[in-house]
């Protein structure tokens, strides 16, 4: 198989044109022009594993996601199977490339995301709007915004540091802004779905530049001058407005990318996945297992655009997720089939007295055997000779390497799966802890259902 993260940008075109003429036989299917012009905004650059290179991608620039793999990646390793792809799914959606990506080239897909606000990003990404009627929806939400009371209170279970004066002395938004923002969402309610959808997915998409905090893999952090940086109502409309005229020129340049058909399913991907019937290439990258709270990281977003009411909601939220992370306490794991992970575990209780986190032993096995379930799954839904392809990174704790593609390819063996292809394909930094050197590797697994 073609190693597809080496391939130029040109390459990857000329798939994508090969791949669009294979799978889309209608007379008013996709014309190949328009994934070309797509494609070719891409900063090839980047490393393909990484979102970086498609930050200035039309519908990919509506809000940073940077945990996420390229539509170059998916574009070329589609093109690179022995077989066509008429479904793909991606059990992690996270900000919908898979999806968009399958849309241009006129593939059906199937996308599982437990965060509610990236599962709207994804559907706000590949609906069909009018770009009219998005406008005058925007338009009749802005006009007089009206601030009442209810606008101006917190949520029951929202971080109190959510709104000026805060929590000992430090607060996210200011309070004009933050009721501002509210009232917006307020207004949303009565828009009808889809355009509502995409305005709120806008409206989060600003949400942090307009706050005191920047956010990174491990949550979010105060700006070193929040202090003296304020930022006003007006700044906040501003960015919303340019936003939506954004969103607006991507889907006026693209108004009908395909007649692909898409499912978006929002919910824990261990229980949707067991509902899906069939597909003919899972591509996906699963949160690895580094501690990261990704319901921390959107917890912006997500309260302050609706999405949680009750810190009730907050908690089944993350204890929706894999178990990737230690702020819940999880239950002991079932052996998953993996020699690595074994000796893994025996390592990581040696040092248990050196961890972070005396719970990480426990919360490697656990995210393990959510990983078995979901390889499980996906060997029942894959067809005899079809594929599933993976980027994953490697965690380390104490000096103990986890080994996340061994495991994974070990575990997927016995289930089913033959590994046709491993390649490391980028390198990570470590954390801070252990030096912050260049220890650690991003993998590409390729799987053929045996």
């Amino acid at each position: 198989m073609l190693n597809y993260w080496d391939v130029s940008l040109d390459d990857t075109v000329r798939t994508a044109n090969r791949v669009v003429r294979r799978v889309a036989d209608a007379p008013d299917a996709l014309d190949t022009a328009d994934v070309t012009d797509w494609l070719a905004m891409y900063n090839e650059a980047s490393p393909t594993s990484s979102n970086q290179g498609a930050g200035q991608l039309p519908f990919q620039r509506w809000f940073r996601f940077k945990e996420a793999f390229s539509p170059k990646f998916v574009t070329d390793t589609i093109g690179s199977l022995p077989h066509p792809v008429d479904r793909c799914i991606d059990p992690f959606a996270g900000s919908g490339t898979t999806s968009l990506t399958c849309d241009f080239l006129g593939i059906d897909s199937i996308s599982l995301e437990v965060n509610p606000f990236l599962a709207d990003l994804v559907s706000a990404k590949i609906t069909p709007l009018s770009p009219s009627s998005i406008l005058h929806q925007y338009e009749q939400v802005i006009a007089d915004i009206d601030i009442i009371t209810a606008d101006q209170v917190l949520p029951t279970g929202m971080p109190r540091t959510m709104r000026e004066p805060g929590l000992e002395g430090r607060w996210i938004f200011e309070s004009d802004v933050y009721d501002t923002i509210r009232a917006l969402v307020r207004r949303l309610e009565d828009v009808p779905p889809a355009e509502r959808r995409l305005l709120r997915v806008l409206l989060g998409s600003v949400l942090v530049a307009n706050s005191n905090v920047l956010i990174n893999g491990k949550g979010r952090r105060y700006r070193r001058n929040w202090r003296d940086r304020k930022r006003s109502v007006k700044d906040l409309l501003d960015d919303l407005d340019t936003a939506v005229d954004v969103a607006v020129a991507d889907i006026s340049r693209y108004p009908a990318k395909t007649r692909a058909g898409h499912e978006i399913k929002c919910g824990d991907a261990r229980q949707l996945l067991q509902k899906v019937d069939w597909a003919d290439l899972a591509i996906f990258s699963p949160p690895y297992p580094n501690s990261f709270d990704y319901t921390d990281v959107y917890n912006l977003e997500l309260w302050m655009l609706g999405y949680l009411g009750s810190s009730h909601e907050n908690r089944q939220l993350r204890l929706s997720t894999l178990r990737s992370h230690v702020q819940a306490t999880w239950e002991s794991a079932a052996a998953v089939g993996s020699t690595a992970l074994s000796d893994t575990l025996v390592a990581l209780e040696a040092r248990r007295a050196d961890l972070w986190n005396r719970g990480i032993p426990g919360m490697v096995a656990c995210y393990f055997e959510d990983m078995r379930s979901i390889m499980t799954e996906l060997a029942r839904i894959l067809a005899v000779g079809r594929h599933t392809v993976i980027a994953i990174g490697d965690s380390q704790y104490a000096g103990v390497h986890i080994d996340v593609a061994e495991i994974i390819c070990e575990m997927s063996e016995k289930i089913g799966f033959n590994v046709v292809g491993r390649e490391a394909i980028r390198s990570m930094r470590n954390s801070s802890q252990h030096g912050g050197a260049f220890e650690l590797r991003e993998h590409c697994l390729v799987l053929e259902r045996g």
